[in-house]
């Protein structure tokens, strides 16, 4: 009987300690959520031709001079020379979106995670959605989250000038 009873405590040890560690895993998808978008007067397919290429970051993104790819990392050089290094995680045509992570990058975030996809906005044109979630890095959350909707912003407002 004492061992059944033993057994039952360390299954009950092992299940709570379980529940915490996912618990865990669940915050690393960030904690800090930022969502930006932006209406064209373009068709969806005409905007994921650009928006779409993985690789090609740099021709509507201000602050990206460069991206160089090499399967599903991509690394992105900045106009001040920085560098993000990014994994592509999924990409559908049909739906046109993709998800990627950083791994690597000067940006003061951690389990970052995003997405950019191009929907039809009812009224013949596209809106283009970019959001993450992620945690903060060496920097409040608040400037954290303040980094990246400024990197959206500032691609946004791009695509807002190249199609509008």
């Amino acid at each position: 009987m004492k061992q059944i009873i033993n057994i039952k405590k360390g299954m009950a040890a092992a299940w709570i300690a379980a529940s915490v560690l996912c618990s865990g895993a669940a915050m690393a998808a960030g904690n800090i959520s930022v969502e930006e978008s932006v209406q064209l007067n373009a068709k969806p397919a005409a905007v994921w031709a650009l928006v779409g290429d993985y690789n090609g970051l740099y021709r509507w993104h201000p602050a990206v001079a460069k991206s160089e790819r090499d399967d599903k990392t991509r690394v992105l050089t900045l106009g001040n020379g920085a560098q993000i290094t990014e994994m592509l995680l999924s990409k559908n045509e049909q739906m046109h979106k993709y998800t990627y992570s950083i791994t690597k990058s000067p940006l003061p975030v951690a389990e970052y995670e995003s997405s950019i996809s191009v929907q039809p906005d009812g009224q013949g044109g596209s809106k283009v959605t970019w959001s993450s979630t992620f945690n903060a890095s060496g920097a409040t959350d608040s400037d954290a989250e303040g980094a990246i909707r400024g990197v959206y912003q500032a691609g946004l407002e791009n695509l807002n000038k190249l199609y509008n």
